[in-house]
């Protein structure tokens, strides 16, 4: 049976401190989320979400929240496609940190954390993908995004998932010179 670290004998702890190092508070959570207690987490990104082209719009307004004071991004995700979510959180006065810690696991790849518990409850974000074929847009157009769209398809975007549209463009007139179509057309 396992005792606690505080049942012990202060000869048995100063043993323990010794070998292990001192007791920490919900270590399998810190190393989850980068370091960081979850009741301070505002919302968490994996590493695959922060390779996505563009930004998550959960994420801006997670930058955005009062109370955060910092992003952490860990060094395993590529700090090129994270550099949209760093410039934002410069312009909001955000400290920026990058660990690199072996004894972080999971997926989580980018936190934005407060100073003080905010104990928000849901605090992943949704995968763009699976929202947006939920919202019914064909995964051509889901995979299109930094590329030109045709009108129809950006309007099908403005109806499913508006916050998305800053993502996408309107095929110009160089992108018909170069054959480039719009995913619906192919």
């Amino acid at each position: 049976m396992k005792t606690k670290f505080s049942e012990k004998s202060p000869l048995e702890q100063s043993i323990l401190t010794g070998l292990y190092g001192p007791p920490e508070l919900k270590q399998q959570e810190r190393q989850y989320l980068l370091g960081q207690f979850r009741e301070r987490v505002i919302k968490v990104l994996s590493f695959a979400q922060i390779a996505e082209p563009g930004t998550y719009q959960d994420i801006r307004a997670a930058i955005a929240h009062p109370q955060a004071r910092r992003l952490i991004i860990s060094r395993r995700a590529d700090l090129q496609a994270a550099a949209e979510y760093i410039h934002l959180a410069r312009q909001h006065n955000l400290s920026f940190t990058t660990v690199d810690n072996p004894a972080y696991k999971g997926s989580v790849g980018l936190v934005v954390a407060a100073e003080n518990a905010v104990d928000f409850k849901e605090i992943s974000v949704p995968d763009r993908t699976q929202r947006l074929l939920a919202a019914g847009v064909p995964q051509a157009v889901i995979d299109a995004q930094g590329q030109g769209l045709c009108q129809s398809c950006l309007d099908l975007i403005e109806r499913a998932a508006p916050e998305e549209r800053k993502n996408y463009r309107k095929l110009n007139l160089l992108d018909r010179i170069l054959g480039y179509k719009c995913p619906c057309q192919k």
